[in-house]
């Protein structure tokens, strides 16, 4: 039963590290995100900024779906290994 706990809380920390690697990743693009708005005050011209909007988006957009797919690959691993 030792074992089995032990798994469980390696996989949990898995988990909880895979998260704050999205987390800071998703935070990039946010602040991407906002850089995109300070430079249209700047007075660049408007396909630099849609540039970088559109490269924040992106980012946060496939972060998001990714981060989506590591959680369910990542719950379902722990499912498994809870009721073996």
């Amino acid at each position: 039963m030792g074992h089995h706990n032990a798994l469980f809380r390696e996989q949990l920390l898995h988990m909880l590290c895979g998260s704050a690697i999205f987390v800071v990743l998703g935070s990039i693009a946010v602040a991407l995100d906002l850089a995109a708005s300070a430079v249209e005050h700047m007075g660049v011209s408007a396909f630099t900024h849609r540039a970088v909007a559109f490269t924040a988006h992106t980012m946060l957009a496939v972060d998001l779906v990714l981060f989506g797919l590591y959680l369910a690959k990542s719950s379902w691993l722990l499912v498994k290994e809870t009721f073996q």
